[in-house]
């Protein structure tokens, strides 16, 4: 028998750190990537179901809303947004101006969630932290944004959005503005 033979007997036959050596992977502290984050656009089970069985399966889903007149958009940031298509108009975000404090529309799974604002920072590089928490679950989703533009009356803003209770999901490129 050869000695890459025995060496995989010995990792099939092993368990717990053996099983780590023999495959080569080493110890981490960072989280697994989440798994089940394929598409916005792939159908989810619903979310009051996932948020206490299963957190790693929540998902943010894209919203179709030609009709909103929310004050801040956002989408994927690889969308292309036509404002005379209203096809085009698909959503990972939406914000009232109203309200204190102002409410958001998130998709998670297939249910269209409402979140109140927990918090807004803004850290000496320029990068705004918002951070949403679903009224209904204990769900939170953080926006990490920077200003790209604007003008009088709108701002323009990329960055990232992720779920980060109650586990973390992979971190999604958004952009898109709040204003008039």
């Amino acid at each position: 028998m050869s000695k890459s033979m025995i060496f995989a007997a010995v990792c099939l036959l092993a368990s717990g750190p053996v099983l780590a050596a023999c495959s080569g992977d080493t110890a981490s502290d960072e989280t697994a990537p989440n798994d089940y984050r394929q598409s916005v656009d792939e159908p989810a089970p619903d979310a009051e179901s996932v948020a206490d069985k299963n957190p790693r399966a929540l998902q943010i889903g894209a919203m179709h809303a030609p009709e909103t007149d929310a004050y801040c958009t956002f989408t994927q940031a690889a969308h292309t947004f036509t404002y005379d298509d209203p096809a085009t108009w698909r959503f990972v975000f939406l914000r009232d101006l109203d309200g204190t404090p102002p409410q958001a529309k998130i998709k998670i799974n297939d249910d269209v969630l409402t979140f109140d604002q927990a918090d807004l920072t803004t850290n000496d590089e320029g990068i705004e932290t918002w951070h949403y928490r679903s009224s209904n679950r204990g769900i939170l989703v953080e926006l990490r944004l920077r200003e790209t533009g604007g003008g009088p009356e709108h701002t323009n803003y990329e960055g990232t959005m992720a779920i980060i209770e109650p586990t973390k999901t992979e971190k999604m490129g958004i952009k898109g503005d709040c204003g008039v």
